[in-house]
């Protein structure tokens, strides 16, 4: 235990040492493109909807091009998973059911950095997200097998889906120096939810769980100070 915290302090001692600032806070937000993908017989996708975020990052420097980020986004996921499902407890048909979540997002990241290059560091970077379910409703389009078709307004789901959303990230992009300490970073980050987000089971197969996961492509764009 003693030599695992001389390690820790020596560590801590080189990052200050060897940047100008040990760490940098700032903002950030984007749009986002999220997505349906599920791994059960009969869910499936059925389009591609816009949201996005907004949120404090916390960047802390391990050593020269390495940092390790954090903070938090409020984020705004949105997608249309298609499903089997049944109407008024009497008609068995197609659900399309059209998901608008909000999240609190903290993400786990490992940043890498080039050196400069004409006056600009490009970076890459590696982590995990974990996610708190803050708000979810939906919009039903449903088909019948009959051939009926039902119209549900948008109304509230959050029992029907788990609490957390876990995520694996993936992301590059840039940073520009504005002034000082100042930089702006622009990046594409994506998104992909590890587990199920649905609670329950499917309504016309009561054996088959309900299965969605909701994955997002980002463009981030922040202001470190």
């Amino acid at each position: 235990m003693k030599k695992i915290l001389i390690l820790f302090i020596v560590a801590i001692s080189l990052s200050l040492t060897a940047q100008d600032k040990p760490f940098q806070f700032g903002i950030k937000a984007g749009p986002n493109f999220g997505w349906f993908s599920a791994s059960a017989d009969n869910y499936s996708n059925s389009g591609i909807h816009f949201g996005g975020s907004w949120g404090f990052i916390a960047d802390f420097h391990i050593m020269e091009n390495y940092s390790f980020v954090t903070g938090f986004d409020v984020l705004y996921l949105n997608g249309t998973l298609s499903y089997p499902d049944v109407y008024s407890d009497t008609i068995i048909g197609s659900n399309k059911r059209n998901y608008r979540t909000q999240y609190v997002k903290i993400p786990l990241l490992f940043t890498m950095k080039t050196n400069e290059i004409n006056g600009m560091k490009f970076y890459g970077q590696v982590g995990f997200g974990f996610s708190i379910l803050f708000a979810a409703k939906a919009k039903d389009d449903f088909t019948g097998d009959n051939g009926e078709y039902f119209v549900t307004p948008k109304h509230n789901i959050y029992d029907e889906m788990l609490p957390a959303r876990e995520s694996l990230i993936l992301g590059g992009g840039v940073e520009i120096p504005l002034q000082g300490s100042t930089i702006i970073r622009i990046g594409i980050t994506y998104d992909n939810a590890i587990a199920n987000i649905l609670r329950g089971y499917n309504r016309v197969d009561t054996s088959n769980k309900n299965n969605g996961r909701n994955n997002f492509i980002a463009l981030d764009i922040g202001v470190l100070f």
